[in-house]
């Protein structure tokens, strides 16, 4: 037997099974396509199952009302029309939810008033309602709404995938898309509502800052507060980051007084019932009609509010176990001096500490009011850690 051949079966006979199958499968180029093809799927996946299955939700029947405001101004003709675009659409379980499924829905279901009372709280989302006017004349509003979720939604994962690419942690996707699900990605992108709309602007924001193009990062966070007026949290979150990281100021601060103003602005054109009653209506107790309600302020109503939030958000919402984690690996990244630019180490703070402001300004405990700060956060961190499976300039 020549040397040649000896040589050979001794490395059959020393070599685990599967060992050159591992070999080729931790190849550095084959895990990172892996991981974008994993991404790319994961977000397709999602996109097509919110076209197909959309949720019709209770905001998605005030969003339509809100659009049809500027032409029809009586409350009964403005309640036929609305549900007469949703009824097009749902189907008869979606439609038996939306007026039957509880004593709020029954009464603005039957009651006209009480529901055109509602609107208030959601004309506020202006770029949002001027989008779904804009779509209306080619998709209709109900297909509109539909299109302002999924499409946002698609681009996002676009973005993410974009980002981790700039960043050479495509790897991190294995980490990253579940993390998304958990927080709320694949039901966002069914439901029809602006939050999706708003992840794509705000995140948008939060990468431009993470390449340093600031001007560019403080237009988007500007005009992500016409998407959702309380995004001015993410603002101020990032200015205290600037004055804390030694940013400069004077940019963050314009923003942030610029947008407060068009906070103000788009609140009293609007005629929104201010910060309390909205509190008290969405923390508090319900109520069937929005008109003249004025509640005195409680602190004792306060604090149920808050104990409420903090009830369900750890019972039935996985935002605040995220946060922990992420927070975490956060600290264990900066120990071991993996967050690379200092500009991650501020951008993963304003998200932390934006994520608390907002549940504190707002006890809302649904995982979709946390998810720009979430996923933005997890973008940050998973772009400093380039989590590696093939060992090579693994962290």
């Amino acid at each position: 037997m020549s040397s040649l051949q000896q040589s050979l079966i001794g490395r059959v006979l020393t070599s685990p099974p599967g060992d050159g199958f591992v070999r080729r499968l931790t190849q550095r180029g084959l895990l990172d396509r892996a991981g974008a093809l994993f991404l790319l799927l994961g977000v397709l996946a999602t996109a097509a199952y919110g076209l197909v299955r959309p949720d019709y939700n209770w905001d998605m029947v005030a969003y339509i009302a809100t659009a049809l405001e500027n032409r029809i101004d009586d409350a009964e003709a403005l309640h036929a029309e609305t549900w007469a675009r949703i009824e097009a659409g749902a189907d008869e379980t979606q439609e038996y939810h939306l007026k039957y499924s509880n004593p709020y829905n029954l009464n603005q279901w039957e009651n006209p008033a009480d529901f055109q009372s509602q609107l208030s709280m959601y004309r506020v989302k202006v770029a949002y309602v001027a989008l779904l006017r804009l779509l209306e004349p080619v998709t209709g509003l109900a297909t509109g709404a539909i299109l302002l979720s999924v499409v946002p939604s698609l681009c996002v994962g676009l973005l993410c995938l974009w980002w981790l690419w700039r960043a050479e942690a495509l790897q991190g996707a294995f980490f990253l898309l579940p993390l998304l699900f958990l927080a709320d990605y694949f039901r966002m992108t069914s439901a029809a509502v602006p939050d999706m709309l708003l992840a794509l602007v705000s995140l948008s924001a939060v990468y431009a800052l993470w390449r340093g193009r600031m001007w560019l990062g403080y237009s988007l966070l500007f005009a992500s507060v016409f998407v959702r007026p309380d995004n001015i949290i993410l603002i101020f979150a990032v200015l205290i980051a600037a004055v804390l990281f030694n940013w400069r100021k004077l940019p963050i601060l314009f923003t942030f007084l610029a947008a407060l103003a068009a906070c103000l602005v788009i609140s009293k054109v609007g005629g929104h019932p201010g910060w309390w009653a909205h509190f008290y209506f969405s923390c508090v107790e319900i109520q069937n009609s929005m008109a003249g309600f004025d509640p005195d302020f409680s602190l004792l109503a306060m604090i149920r509010g808050y104990v409420r939030g903090v009830v369900v958000a750890l019972q039935f919402n996985d935002w605040p176990a995220i946060l922990a984690v992420l927070t975490g690996g956060w600290a264990l990244l900066a120990r071991y001096r993996s967050m690379g630019e200092p500009r991650a180490n501020a951008l993963a703070f304003a998200l932390a500490i934006g994520t608390l402001g907002k549940f504190a300004s707002f006890p809302l405990p649904d995982d979709r009011f946390y998810f720009v700060f979430i996923a933005g956060m997890a973008l940050v961190l998973v772009a400093s850690w380039k989590p590696r499976f093939d060992g090579k300039g693994a962290r």
